[in-house]
């Protein structure tokens, strides 16, 4: 561990390099004097296309690359002692060629700066120059043989000066890692930034905003989450989507002619679900009015139409009868006329089974008057015959 007075240019060159990198980005250690930076190498501005897959056939164009790894540590009485820093270098992406040279000019920025802080050059190098550094242009292949073995060999580490570590990959498996790396960083660098909803017109932080990805327009969560339940109410789920995008779809099987129409037709449809828009009947204009139940006046912005927004007539002062009322008042009566038939149907057949029911005792009661005679003839005016049993008078 470094003593008191060799922490302090130390601690000064570690706290000066804090305010410019992030702790995802550097980690140090002061009292081993060692770290770690995690750089992130510039490309150039124009993008960098990944030429991918068999032949480089799939080509992806990329913002970001997965980081190259320098651990370091610092001899003691850094930066005024003899001696240079060590470090070891690590890349996905880069050969173990390109890894070596690298490694030569870090040594060379070492010695150029003897008993001088070294960090900031050698970080600065890595993030801004190394591209150019390399001359690796604006594509980027990797061939089947892209990492072979060249005449370094892990035994002249200890020539070199410093440890290179490949991990062992294959091309396919470098590229697949390159593109999540370049996706989830382009979805931080997303969500760090602030993005002005056009919707709404309010700068809103990226954490709580919607980007469509098929575009790339970008709104506010709350502006997306409006939209969408209202085509949920409306029963429009085939226009949920981007709130910028017309239908790219319907556009391209369409001709302009019809796709034309296609646009008048959901006009149309969208200004017929408002309430407060009419359309003229002079000129066929759209017209915004007011609330029926405030005032039945519409006029025309451009013929100047002063029409009955409840009978399209001209218009004739307020309380219109006019359709709406005439067709609410005549299904009110339809309803009253029909259950006032319902109920004397019910009523009639009340009152006819209360008929048959009595016709039905009545004719029981005839029968039991007819017997009742029978009997009374029997026992006063007639007698058995002795040998058949059969009454006779």
């Amino acid at each position: 561990p470094a003593s008191k007075h060799e922490r302090r240019p130390l601690a000064e060159e570690f706290e000066m390099l804090g305010s410019f990198y992030s702790s995802d980005q550097l980690q140090k250690d002061l009292p081993s004097r060692c770290g770690t930076f995690r750089a992130q190498v510039r490309i150039p501005e124009s993008g960098l296309l990944l030429c991918a897959g068999e032949n480089g056939g799939q080509q992806h164009r990329l913002q970001f690359l997965p980081r190259l790894v320098l651990d370091f540590q610092l001899p003691s009485g850094y930066p005024e002692a003899d001696g240079r820093p060590s470090f070891g270098l690590s890349c996905s992406w880069l050969s173990r060629q390109q890894l070596v040279a690298i490694g030569n000019r870090l040594v060379e920025l070492a010695a150029e700066r003897a008993a001088e802080p070294v960090l900031w050059f050698w970080f600065e190098f890595l993030e801004r120059e190394l591209w150019d550094f390399l001359q690796l242009g604006d594509e980027l292949r990797f061939g089947a043989d892209w990492r072979q073995i060249d005449s370094t060999s892990p035994d002249d580490e200890d020539a070199l000066g410093f440890k290179l570590e490949l991990p062992g990959r294959t091309a396919r498996e470098v590229e697949l890692e390159i593109l999540a790396v370049d996706a989830y960083e382009r979805e931080m660098q997303f969500k760090r930034a602030v993005h002005d909803c056009p919707v709404c017109a309010t700068l809103t932080p990226g954490h709580r905003c919607t980007r469509f990805r098929h575009c790339g327009h970008v709104f506010c969560n709350s502006c997306v989450a409006a939209a969408f339940r209202a085509l949920l109410e409306a029963d429009r789920p085939d226009r949920l989507g981007c709130l910028q995008c017309k239908p790219s779809l319907v556009r391209r099987l369409l001709s302009t002619e019809e796709f034309s129409r296609y646009e008048q037709s959901l006009l149309k449809l969208s200004l017929k679900r408002m309430s407060d828009v009419q359309t003229c009947p002079r000129c066929s204009v759209s017209v915004i009015t007011e609330d029926r139940r405030s005032s039945c006046l519409g006029q025309c912005a451009h013929c100047y139409y002063a029409f009955c927004i409840q009978c399209r007539e001209p218009y004739h002062g307020e309380n219109c009868k006019g359709p709406i009322e005439v067709v609410r008042a005549a299904a009110a009566a339809a309803a009253a006329a029909a259950a006032a038939a319902n109920e004397a149907a019910q009523q009639d057949r009340r009152e006819g089974g209360l008929q048959r029911a009595l016709a039905g005792l009545n004719q029981e009661y005839a029968i039991q008057d007819a017997s009742l005679e029978v009997l009374d003839f029997q026992v006063d005016d007639a007698k058995s015959c002795p040998a058949c049993f059969a009454y006779i008078e």
